[in-house]
């Protein structure tokens, strides 16, 4: 065969695609893969506009099978879904079995945000909900995993690595809380797991809700922990949990704990409450006594990452570890890991929650399962939609004054180095719950006063939660101390020390225990972006912008029109879409 007749070969040959996704529990989401590279991604709460949804992803599934080519599911030749329903209905039954008659609880219907008869509904009809909400015959094949394998997959199968140890921490759908596997290659192999009721995921939820947040709000919590002392931080580890170092063996004291018996709905036993005192109620102030439970579970945690970490390379023996599964967002943790040295370099994967196991699934079916080569390699997150094309019609369909420039990164810089807010909308979407330049809200890190007027004027959020920075990435050393063999700052997935001479220069993104958690911002990856950085550097010697997430107590912004809607109804300044830039002061017949 000649090079030529090899290469018509090539151009030929039918594309492998496999589509993973996620739904019904929280988080759901679609992922393409074409030959074992990501071609689309997308959360479902980005179209629906309702945070951490469990609905079924249609519009995500949508988006993906448009974004490779306008496929028909038909088309995909596996469909992957992230845990196993019948796993899932065993565990169940011998959870209640086991912890009768409190366990009866379970089948109310608030104790979750899908009612228990129609998740299982929906499972086991899960091929035939397919067909009828895409339209298709059925030609694909349906595969499940168990849950912890889609985050072991998203964990290793697209980090740099060939050889790794690899952690997972999550609540868990399907039994498995967390593992300690090693992968080679396309192969993963796991030595060690845990299993429900013990993960240290369900120990965080729980003082999440003690200090009156909803479990899925742990991000909070670590806001809250700069503001505390860790005087609970000794209770913690000698009554709520065991973790013998040796066997790797692990278990919670269910004495203290209910969420065997009321699901989610409440998780803390009385006996916690007679030790500790009562739960905040949500709408009461919070006192420095929840600052204090925030400070002792988050140094318990980080106390807890470390000591898994050196379990992992005692029964690995490999130099490098990735991490996933719904604890590793604790972006405080990740950072201990990292720099702990344990591990010559270590990959934290960015979609670390359940949102991140369509990705997680559909790469582990594609590589471990179906036995192909690995080809994918994170390098960004920009797997989103794109509107480009789209941005100017938009701001006349809703009457906005704007002005289209061929390099609008100068007049950004200035604007954003004069005190403005700007909300910034350009290119594909950014994957996962941090905003990344592409659907960003901008400002000066400059400023002392800045954290409070994003508060009072965008983003209405908690005193206690810090605003994170973009960072030119070849910069990123001259602001912060280097977290050692981290391979992920360009997610903003670890936090990093300022350095202290730098602190009073970036106020507005150091938080009250000194670190902060950048975007190292790559020009490969997003130039514009990166540019606008840059401006704004040469401006004012400071290489980073304050960076947090278009939208205001909703899920990052999608579309232009979403971008618009939060233009009109909070005070941003100036609004980039695109290429184009829309003052406030121009619109003020839009103004709230």
């Amino acid at each position: 065969m000649t090079a030529e007749d090899a290469e018509d070969a090539e151009e030929r040959r039918v594309p492998i695609r496999v589509l993973g996704f996620t739904a019904w529990f929280h988080d759901s989401s679609a992922c393409l893969l074409t030959d074992g590279d990501v071609t689309a991604f997308a959360e479902e709460e980005r179209f629906s506009r309702r945070k951490h949804t469990p609905e079924y992803p249609q519009r995500a599934i949508e988006y993906c099978l448009a974004e490779g080519g306008g496929l028909s599911l038909d088309d995909v030749d596996a469909v992957v879904f992230y845990f196993r329903p019948r796993r899932l209905i065993l565990q169940s039954l011998r959870h209640v079995v086991r912890h009768l008659p409190g366990s009866l609880n379970l089948f109310r219907r608030n104790t979750t945000v899908v009612p228990v008869r129609e998740r299982y509904r929906n499972l086991l009809r899960m091929k035939s909900i397919l067909r009828e909400r895409h339209g298709a015959r059925g030609d694909f094949k349906l595969v499940t995993l168990p849950h912890y394998q889609t985050h072991q997959g998203a964990a290793f199968l697209c980090s740099p690595f060939e050889d790794s140890a690899i952690i997972t921490m999550d609540v868990a759908v399907d039994g498995t809380t967390q593992t300690i596997a090693r992968g080679r290659g396309n192969r993963i192999e796991t030595i060690l797991s845990h299993s429900l009721p013990h993960g240290w995921g369900m120990l965080y939820s729980l003082f999440t809700q003690l200090v009156g947040f909803q479990y899925y709000d742990e991000y909070k919590v670590m806001g809250m922990a700069a503001y505390g002392e860790p005087r609970f931080a000794d209770f913690i580890e000698e009554r709520l949990y065991r973790l013998d170092d040796g066997t790797g063996r692990f278990e919670l004291n269910l004495d203290y704990f209910a969420f065997h018996h009321h699901g989610m709905r409440r998780i803390w036993s009385d006996r916690l409450l007679a030790e500790i005192g009562p739960a905040r109620d949500p709408a009461a102030p919070i006192s420095q006594r929840d600052y204090d439970l925030a400070a002792s579970v988050q140094l318990a945690t980080e106390r807890f990452g470390l000591r898994m970490a050196r379990l992992a390379r005692r029964l690995t023996g490999s130099e490098n570890l990735c991490l996933a599964g719904g604890v590793i967002q604790n972006v405080l943790m990740n950072q201990r890991i990292a720099a702990s040295g344990i591990f010559e370099r270590v990959f934290l994967q960015p979609l670390a929650s359940d949102a991140g196991c369509s990705l997680g699934g559909a790469l582990f079916y594609y590589n471990c399962i179906f036995g192909k080569p690995r080809a994918c390699v994170l390098r960004h997150l920009y797997w989103g939609p794109e509107y480009n094309g789209e941005c100017e019609e938009v701001l006349r369909q809703n009457g906005l004054k704007y002005r289209r420039l061929e390099n609008p990164a100068p007049e950004i810089a200035r604007a954003i180095a004069s005190g403005a807010i700007v909300g910034y909308f350009g290119g594909r979407m950014e994957a996962g719950p941090r905003a990344l330049g592409a659907r960003s809200i901008l400002a000066d890190p400059r400023r002392a006063d800045m954290k409070d007027i994003l508060n009072r004027r965008v983003k209405h959020r908690e005193h206690f939660r810090p605003f994170a920075p973009s960072c030119l990435e070849e910069r990123l050393g001259d602001v912060f101390e280097p977290v050692r063999g981290c391979e992920s700052m360009r997610y903003m997935i670890s936090t990093a020390t300022v350095r202290p001479e730098m602190r009073s220069r970036v106020p507005t993104i150091t938080h009250n225990d000194g670190t902060a958690r950048p975007q190292a911002v790559s020009r490969e990856t997003n130039r514009p972006f990166w540019e606008v950085i840059h401006e704004f550097y040469k401006l004012t010697g400071v290489p980073l912008v304050v960076n947090t997430s278009f939208n205001d107590n909703e899920p990052i912004v999608c579309t232009p029109q979403h971008a618009i809607d939060c233009f009109k109804k909070t005070r941003i300044d100036l609004l980039v879409l695109g290429d184009c830039l829309a003052y406030r002061e121009e619109n003020e017949a839009g103004a709230p």
